[in-house]
């Protein structure tokens, strides 16, 4: 009894301080942890006030973090800090502060930060362009890439972007059956999105929407879409919390992350190796990673062709959902198509080619609107300052990552009268052109995409060719309803998003009613 009590009690005892050890471990990690918090802190920037060990990572659950931030330009002014968890970043939200910071201290604000998830888990070495922190080999990377893209080269990949739009708008009659019933469109629309990026890239398409469940094609569509997951600048909380990645061995969500990165590099070195054959056997088409191959100044390694490849890639992941955005207002306004249709007959004449190809000033207004309205990039890629950049007298030290709201940006009012009305007669107002105004959709300054010329181009065809070719229906509504504008919460920016903190704002899945305008010029057309 005596030797069990004398156990008893030194379990006990042991029991008592191991819980004293622990909780004088958590205290110690706590007010470690928050000291550095409070050092890293930018001194006179303002900004709300957080919890401790998250920051203000609580006040972004479950929200758009674009639009908070822009509510709280409203109380803190167009510059301020957040915290986080231990990292202060930087957001700007106005086109005044954009353009001292990104275009006057351009060169000040060129970097990219490093997160651990997608830098050090997911990419391990071999990130995009665009991703990329700024170093020589990034310089190179940009030079080689922009230099296939500018605008004779992007000229030259003008009858790709034409034989994916047609091969869009023969998916969209067939499948929906000329307009007779309701359309899931959603595969058609990444389809389209992904032949472009991968004909522009590598030279190679997906001939059907139904390709995209077999192989190597549903498995782009898979990696590319968690990419997009494991990029978000709201989640992944141990980019922030370097306390959680202690547990990262034993979770899941790491393996899955370093899996989904591998794969992802191994699919673009099989398509670069295919590529690589074809220019060997002189039977490669035009496109841009051909061109850098080919140019003997480019002199670029695997790993650096790879990351041109993966900013390319990523093209597909935003271009989709501005598609599907435009197609669901289209749906609900239709006096906006009947006036883009009126002003294609306007040009080129009653009898509309279904292929037209023609500068339609009212069609180019829409495109700009409907990327500045959407902005599915609503905080542009993240930047880092290289050196130290100053606003107001205050400085923002080297290393500090800032953040664009483009989405704050596009809906300035100091810039955009009545910004949260869809008005594509903005862009025809000869006052906005002098101004010099355009969208924040392509990110600003410096780094901003290298690929927006393209990317425009690609919709602006698509839009032409849709909107010439088709009356675009709600599901239930049939063609006789046609000109009543129904405003509704699916096509709304904010309320009909997917995934409310998602990197990329896409909208929930519809379907739609594609109604030939004139079914037998289109027939004759695709055949």
């Amino acid at each position: 009894m005596a030797i069990f009590s004398f156990v008893e009690r030194e379990f006990i005892t042991m029991a008592i301080t191991s819980s004293i050890a622990i909780i004088l471990a958590v205290l110690t990690y706590f007010i470690a942890n928050e000291f550095v918090r409070y050092r890293a802190r930018l001194k006179g920037i303002p900004g709300p006030t957080g919890l401790p060990i998250i920051g203000n990572l609580y006040h972004l659950y479950n929200v758009l973090p674009a639009e908070q931030y822009r509510l709280w330009a409203e109380t803190y002014g167009d510059v301020f800090q957040v915290q986080l968890g231990n990292m202060p970043i930087v957001i700007i939200n106005s086109a005044e502060a954009a353009k001292d910071l990104f275009l006057s201290q351009g060169s000040a604000l060129n970097s990219r930060p490093v997160f651990h998830v997608f830098h050090k888990v997911v990419s391990k070495g071999i990130m995009s362009i665009g991703t990329s922190p700024w170093n020589d080999s990034c310089k190179k990377r940009r030079k080689a890439a922009a230099s296939a893209l500018n605008r004779a080269k992007t000229d030259s990949y003008d009858p790709i972007v034409k034989l994916e739009s047609k091969e869009l708008l023969r998916e969209l009659l067939t499948y929906g059956k000329s307009g007779q019933e309701p359309l899931h469109y959603h595969r058609n629309i990444q389809r389209y999105s992904l032949n472009l990026v991968l004909t522009l890239n590598y030279g190679t398409r997906v001939a059907d929407t139904k390709d995209l469940k077999s192989g190597t094609l549903s498995e782009i569509v898979y990696v590319e879409s968690e990419i997009s997951k494991l990029r978000s600048t709201s989640d992944n909380y141990s980019n922030y919390i370097p306390f959680l990645r202690f547990f990262e061995p034993f979770q899941k969500s790491n393996a899955h992350g370093a899996s989904i990165g591998q794969r992802r590099r191994d699919y673009n070195k099989v398509l670069l190796s295919e590529l690589k054959a074809r220019i060997e056997a002189g039977t490669d088409k035009a496109c841009i990673q051909g061109n850098v191959i080919k140019d003997p100044e480019a002199d670029l390694s695997e790993d650096e062709l790879t990351s041109i490849s993966l900013s390319m890639m990523a093209g597909a992941d935003s271009s989709t959902p501005t598609i599907e955005w435009a197609l669901l207002l289209l749906s609900r306004m239709p006096s906006i198509q009947e006036t883009a249709y009126k002003a294609i007959q306007k040009v080129v004449g009653e009898d509309v080619d279904p292929f037209l190809d023609a500068d339609v000033s009212y069609v180019m207004a829409f495109t700009k609107e409907l990327l500045r309205y959407y902005t599915v990039l609503r905080l542009a890629l993240p930047k880092e300052a290289y050196r130290d950049a100053v606003w107001n007298g205050y400085k923002i030290p080297k290393g500090t990552a800032v953040f664009l709201n483009a989405w704050a940006c596009n809906r300035d009012p100091a810039v955009f009268e009545n910004a949260f009305e869809f008005v594509p007669e903005r862009w025809l107002n000869p006052a906005t052109e002098k101004k010099g105004i355009s969208h924040y959709s392509f990110g600003y300054g410096g780094r901003m995409c290298i690929a927006s010329h393209l990317a425009n181009r690609g919709l602006y065809i698509v839009f032409l060719q849709l909107i010439a070719n088709f009356r675009i229906l709600p599901a239930d509504s049939s063609s006789d309803e046609f000109g009543r504008d129904q405003p509704s919460d699916d096509s709304d920016p904010m309320k009909g998003v997917l995934v409310v903190n998602g990197i990329i704002a896409s909208p929930k899945d519809y379907s739609l009613r594609f109604v030939p305008r004139n079914e037998k010029a289109l027939l004759q057309a695709l055949n």
